[in-house]
């Protein structure tokens, strides 16, 4: 230390004094140096002042990754506990990492959907065409998902909205009974571009959730609440909708409701239905297969499907007939 202000008081403060203060003599020369010695200090001091806060704030940053990263690898060594109170602990541990760290956003959402698919997983075999009609009795009133099933899907509704490259992976997952209803989160639970192929989704109270370009092509949603729930350019082909709920503002502008079973759907409108991609094998109700406006619908979706192909975006809506 003591060598470095020797260095800074001599050479460094000739070298900034430069030859103005050389070619002053006697007080003169000794006072403009005194002047410049304080100066080149005083910058000295700043600079060690920055680097100080420079080194503080890399070391705070290092230790707030330590942290994070020890609390994923114990909410990770939770999640497969024998012991429910764990896994809760795990699935809430791992919500505050993903609000705290953009960083493992991606990675909180691949462990907590990998788990539901694991813990949640579907047994049975899909229905021929693949889903539609579905057979066998309605679960029972009161069914719904283990609890710690629930707290990882509300975490993954409720999560952070920031860019994700991939969608929610929850394909074949059985979640029966699962209560997710808009006025019970903050702001609308999001599932929006989740993968929901074949989930079951039976007695499900799906109100008022964002489910916009989410993939539920062959899911059993029988008996299901989707009052109010966001299902614009969703991908619902042979998905089974029978005495599903579709009341209370459902958006379906863009959904593919190809060979999807809506024979007894409740409240499922043909305004609705208008701006939907129907086929033949799109299953309706009596009173709406007989519409005048569904079968404008359906002509338009035909002739969509033979000049640009299915893989074009939808036909706009309908317009009712006069």
């Amino acid at each position: 230390m003591l060598g470095f202000i020797l260095v800074m008081l001599g050479p460094v403060s000739w070298l900034v004094a430069g030859g103005t203060v050389r070619n002053l003599s006697g007080k003169e020369q000794a006072d403009a140096l005194n002047a410049v010695r304080q100066t080149v200090l005083t910058a000295a001091g700043g600079a060690a002042v920055l680097l100080g806060f420079g080194y503080t704030a890399r070391t705070y940053h290092l230790s707030r990754r330590g942290q994070v990263t020890g609390r994923f690898s114990t909410a990770i060594g939770q999640l497969a506990s024998d012991k429910l109170e764990e896994r809760l602990g795990a699935v809430y541990g791992l919500e505050q990492v993903m609000a705290e760290s953009p960083q493992e956003h991606a990675t909180v959402v691949s462990v907590l959907s990998a788990f539901v698919r694991e813990r949640a997983r579907r047994e049975d075999e899909p229905a021929p065409e693949g889903g539609a009609g579905q057979q066998g009795p309605p679960p029972p009133f009161g069914t719904e998902p283990r609890a710690d099933i629930r707290a990882a899907m509300e975490v993954l509704a409720r999560r952070p909205e920031r860019a994700e490259a991939r969608r929610v992976d929850l394909r074949r997952t059985a979640l029966v009974g699962l209560m997710m209803r808009s006025f019970d989160f903050d702001a609308p639970p999001r599932l929006a571009r989740a993968y929901l192929t074949w989930a079951d989704l039976r007695r499900a109270d799906l109100r008022g959730v964002d489910l916009r370009g989410a993939i539920l092509n062959g899911a059993d949603l029988r008996l299901s609440m989707l009052a109010g729930a966001l299902l614009d350019g969703a991908a619902i082909a042979n998905a089974d909708l029978r005495g599903a709920h579709l009341g209370g503002g459902t958006s379906l502008v863009g959904a593919d409701l190809s060979g999807t079973d809506l024979t007894d759907t409740r409240g499922v409108t043909a305004e609705q239905l208008s701006g939907s991609v129907l086929d033949e094998g799109t299953r309706l109700p009596p009173d709406l297969a007989a519409d005048p406006w569904i079968r404008a619908r359906l002509a338009d979706c035909a002739a969509w499907t033979d000049q640009r192909g299915s893989s074009a975006s939808p036909p706009p809506p309908t317009a009712p007939p006069a």
